[in-house]
């Protein structure tokens, strides 16, 4: 498991005392296997290259994440430092959390440490917009947004539907909920993918879905699929579009068939009824259309 990371507060930063804040993301840094990262990355996308990864490493020394984010945009992918990213991110205090320098120290750190000097000019120059600047960084980094991270833990209630999900199809488990959601801090979307999978069950995280579907609008299949992978695979949320770039214009009911397969969940199109509009020319993809609900309502910046 990663070390404890404390981020400076923004009261502290740049000041004498964040030199051993500094320290800390030094750390991090020689902790991040990236040997093993790169292994698992090429496992999956390009087999091949295995070999090719300890002659990388040692071309690419002390510029490690840059290279990552140049495998992600080679491949059209997510970043393979979300991994990392999302465990130190769940080791984040409430405090924490809620202050934007230990959110954008912790972020840089891992995706741009290069870059650790610039927290408080971006937070400057985004006062008040950092909405915006950590969705640029996301979109930038090809890596997960962590407000979105922090979105969908305030909103999902993990212990609440593991519980169900337990008491549905193994009740001997139960008992064991609170030690099993500790074990998967940070991937517990993973967690309810795996147990689906091992019972032959629909997703836990399936009602979550559907609930958010009735309350929210999606009105593209980009905002549908961000919703979709911020429930069931919150580290891919930022690759929505590319995703379904990917795939190509026409084919999106062929991505969400696939996804609602490989998570074991409803199939969002079938609630959410997304359309051409028949009114006026014909408008760039994906802005050219609308959403016919079939649910009733319920009660760092510029790139480098």
């Amino acid at each position: 498991m990663p070390p404890s990371l404390t981020p400076p507060s923004r009261s502290s930063y740049g000041s004498d005392s964040s030199s051993s804040s500094n320290a800390s993301i030094s750390c991090l840094e020689r902790r991040i296997n990236f040997k093993k990262l790169l292994a698992s990355f090429f496992r999956r996308y390009d087999p091949n290259r295995i070999t090719e990864i300890d002659v990388l490493l040692k071309r690419n020394e002390g510029k490690e994440a840059k290279l990552m984010l140049m495998l992600a945009k080679r491949y059209d992918t997510s970043n393979p430092l979300n991994a990392v990213y999302v465990k130190y991110h769940a080791r984040l205090s409430t405090e924490q959390l809620e202050d934007f320098t230990a959110l954008a120290t912790l972020y840089l750190s891992v995706f741009r440490p290069s870059d650790l000097s610039e927290v408080d000019n971006l937070l400057e120059k985004y006062k008040g917009k950092e909405d915006e600047l950590f969705s640029k960084l996301a979109s930038n980094f090809h890596a997960i947004n962590p407000l979105k991270i922090r979105t969908i833990e305030q909103q999902v209630d993990y212990r609440q539907a593991l519980t169900a999900f337990f008491e549905e199809n193994d009740l001997s488990k139960v008992d064991e909920v609170d030690a099993t959601l500790a074990k998967s801090a940070g991937k517990e979307a993973i967690l309810f993918s795996v147990l689906a999978e091992k019972y032959q069950a629909t997703n836990g995280l399936d009602a979550n879905l559907k609930a958010r579907l009735a309350d929210q609008a999606c009105n593209d299949y980009i905002s549908l699929l961000q919703l979709y992978l911020a429930i069931f695979h919150p580290a891919c949320t930022s690759s929505a579009e590319s995703m379904l770039a990917r795939y190509g214009f026409g084919r999106e009911h062929e991505l969400f068939d696939i996804l609602a397969r490989k998570f074991r969940s409803t199939n969002p199109l079938s609630i959410c009824k997304i359309v051409k509009k028949t009114d006026g020319p014909a408008e760039t993809k994906n802005k050219s259309l609308c959403l016919s609900r079939s649910l009733p309502q319920s009660p760092m910046i510029a790139s480098r």
